[in-house]
Parts: structure tokens; sequence; C-alpha cells
């Protein structure tokens, strides 16, 4: 499912995520991504510094 803008990498962080995309067993670059994602946003609601869960909340990603 695709809804954004692609993501310029630059080739040594590509080969990176090629590589852990590999041994971790995603199936794509996207899936990756937004595990990543959806990881450090997880980690911002259990313990982040309430101006950065404040930011988040008005901008309507986390409530």
């Amino acid at each position: 499912m695709l809804f954004g803008k692609k993501l310029a990498l630059r080739k040594e962080i590509f080969e990176k995520a090629e590589a852990l995309r590999e041994v971790k067993g995603y199936s794509s670059l996207e899936e990756l991504v937004e595990h990543l994602i959806d990881k450090e946003f997880e980690l911002i609601r259990e313990g982040g510094d309430e101006k950065t869960i404040e930011k988040l909340k008005g901008l309507g990603y986390i409530s």
C-alpha cells in the first residue's frame, strides 16, 4: 500500500536497510520502514519527553 512520497536515501543507508530487511525477514523496505516508525512512536508514547509528545498530539499523530 503506497500513500505518500518516495523517500530518498544515501546509497550506504539504502544498503544497510536492505541488509537489515533481509536479516530480519521483512518482505520489503516499506514494511521495514513502517515497522521502525511504528516502533519509534510507541517508544515516544511510553516514555518520550513531553515536548515531543505534545507536538505529535498537536499534529494528530498520537492521542
